[in-house]
């Protein structure tokens, strides 16, 4: 059973009605426009976003076309009704825009502009209205409760899932997915107002493996009284009777993170490892996992290997007898002289270009150094390139061996001045039978590509 309840909204206002009267069955490819979006009728559907089946009768495709915008609504929302066998109605909303248009000779259209007071009825279940109406009714009822000036209590049954903003109320077994606490008082008895988490004697702050089967690190206080990390896995079982007498969790030659008093920290990785002030290492040092070392001040890295790394800031000031093999540099500024021995080689990856096909085109080589065309289907003639920087280097290579790609000097076909091509002739080179190759350089002070090269 449905029930109604009016919400009234404000004053007068008007919406537009428009009935549509299927009077003749479409034919394939008619058209219906509302606001400017397009369904299409279709004796066969391929897309069922935007397109409505063609039924046998006429009655039969209005039914198809109800379903249609049913499942695929207007913005707006459109309110849609079934009028009877021919005819559909679509209501906008209150002072709603609603335009409409037709290709074919299927439909009669009746619009009609209704004054109506800027209310409607909500009917529950809420589930009879379409989705689409469901949201906005939901969204009216949300800001018409924001003028309340009552509340809800904190004891209802249907609060049971949030918590109280004032007041005091018990959560139980509830779980914070994402977001901040700002502040967090967890007392255990005591009175004092400080914001802190407390706990009993020697307990602390656990961390639990994924699965939430072994408690793996815990952070709570040393036998001397302040907090240190404790590796807890395999020492640990319990949260509780945790006493200072337990050495796994209270020594400090334990604790992987150990404060021993206000002024003494460590960081114990065994017990021969001691840093006090400046980090002093005896021994080799395994950094497993993501590394930050930030702010070195005049180091030296002797004999080290990174085998991989996100980033690695900073200046490197010498690599002397080193190798930086298999690395990819991005964006890197060489300085002084680069030397290839005879066995370096210098790699361009190639970049296949499918979308200068014919006719006057304009390349965009993105980031590649390396240009093969391998989408030709007509001659040629390239304009303009895209992406040009001072000193760049460009290679393209006319992987047809039909069509030709003709180069045009400093053409007014290309309509971004500085895309343009000067070439080596100061006139358009051609090529014969396909298979051309060009070699050009940026000149950012002529704001042009130079040919330097041109194989027919």
């Amino acid at each position: 059973m449905a029930i109604a309840l009016t919400v009234c909204i404000g004053e007068a206002a008007t919406r537009k009605a428009l009935q549509i009267d299927v009077s003749t069955n479409p034919s394939d490819g008619d058209t219906l426009v509302i606001n400017g979006v397009t369904r299409t009728w279709k004796t066969s559907v391929a897309t069922a976003s935007t397109q409505i089946e063609i039924a046998a009768t006429a009655a039969l495709s209005k039914e198809k076309l109800f379903l249609q915008i049913a499942a695929n609504p207007y913005t707006g929302p459109l309110i849609l009704q079934s009028v009877d066998a021919d005819s559909i109605k679509l209501t906008t909303q209150v002072d709603g825009a609603l335009t409409y248009s037709e290709s074919g000779s299927w439909s009669t259209f009746t619009l009609s502009t209704l004054t109506v007071t800027s209310a409607y009825n909500v009917r529950m279940p809420i589930t009879v209205e379409p989705a689409a109406t469901r949201i906005t009714i939901a969204n009216d009822l949300v800001t018409a409760m924001a003028s309340a000036t009552g509340a809800f209590g904190t004891t209802d049954a249907h609060m049971a899932n949030f918590a109280s903003l004032t007041g005091s109320q018990t959560v139980t077994s509830k779980t914070l997915q994402t977001g901040y606490i700002d502040s967090l008082t967890s007392r255990n008895g005591s009175t004092d107002d400080n914001t802190s988490i407390e706990t009993t004697a020697y307990q602390g702050i656990h961390f639990w493996d994924w699965n939430n089967q072994n408690r793996v690190y815990s952070i709570r206080p040393n036998n001397n009284g302040f907090p240190s990390v404790f590796y807890t896995y395999a020492s640990a079982t319990a949260n509780t009777a945790v006493a200072t007498s337990d050495a796994n969790l209270t020594l400090n030659t334990d604790a992987l993170l150990n404060v021993a008093s206000a002024d003494n920290r460590y960081l114990r990785l065994g017990a021969a490892n001691t840093a006090t002030d400046d980090l002093t290492v005896s021994g080799d040092v395994e950094f497993q996992g993501e590394t930050y070392i930030v702010n070195g001040q005049g180091g030296t890295l002797t004999d080290v290997t990174i085998a991989t790394a996100t980033s690695i800031g900073g200046t490197i000031g010498s690599l002397s007898g080193g190798t930086i093999a298999s690395s990819t540099l991005t964006s890197p500024t060489l300085s002084g002289s680069v030397t290839l021995t005879s066995g370096g080689k210098l790699h361009h990856a190639r970049y296949d270009d499918t979308t200068v096909t014919s006719g006057n085109a304009t390349l965009n080589p993105y980031s590649a150094t390396f240009v093969r065309l391998t989408g030709l289907t007509a001659d040629v003639n390239l304009v303009g390139i895209e992406g040009g920087a001072d000193g760049r280097m460009l290679y393209i290579f006319n992987n047809d061996s039909t069509w030709d790609l003709k180069i045009m000097h400093d053409s007014s076909l290309e309509t971004t001045a500085a895309n343009r091509i000067y070439t080596n002739t100061e006139g358009d080179r051609s090529g014969t039978s396909g298979f051309n190759m060009g070699i050009f350089i940026y000149d950012s002070s002529a704001s042009r590509w130079i040919m330097l090269s041109w194989e027919t």
